[in-house]
């Protein structure tokens, strides 16, 4: 698992945020300056002395997540679930598509199609990092009808020349 992927994991999860906004404040109620913390916490100043203030004037209320302004979401929480299985256990070709491979503008047409919301290419690929946890990696072609052995030494023959 890479670093971000763990970074993603533990935002996740509320205990764990607490935790370390908790921990973000611990040095400066020992009398280390905000600055000494920054060092030791790899978080920014400003963002440890908004803690402590919050912590000053909340309790560990204050160290909890406002709640979250702006536009409602258009996808629900269950189509985001559906989403997720579609990405993670289906192919697209359950879904009509010529292709084994998952892609922004195939993913547009599913969610379109089973959702009613349209979405960009752009805006599917957010809500599969943000949203879902998921990355994505770029598919690498593959010939079910190619021979094994020509396409080997076709490899070899193209490693000899480079």
């Amino acid at each position: 698992m890479s670093v971000s992927e763990i970074e993603a994991l533990l935002k996740t999860k509320e205990d764990y945020k607490i935790a370390l906004r908790l921990v973000s404040i611990l040095p400066i109620a020992g009398g280390e300056s905000s600055r000494k913390a920054q060092e030791l916490l790899l978080l920014s100043h400003n963002q440890i002395c908004i803690w402590v203030k919050r912590f000053n004037e909340l309790g560990l209320a204050g160290l909890h997540d406002k709640p979250k302004t702006g536009r409602k979401p258009k996808i629900s929480a269950e189509q985001l679930e559906w989403l997720k299985n579609v990405v993670l256990h289906e192919s697209p070709t359950i879904h009509g598509f010529n292709t084994e491979t998952w892609t922004a503008p195939l993913l547009v047409k599913v969610v379109e199609k089973h959702c009613n919301i349209v979405y960009s290419d752009d805006m599917i690929y957010v809500l599969l990092k943000k949203k879902l946890g998921l990355t994505h990696k770029k598919g690498r072609g593959f010939y079910g009808e190619a021979k094994p052995e020509a396409r080997e030494k076709f490899v070899e023959d193209l490693k000899k020349t480079l």
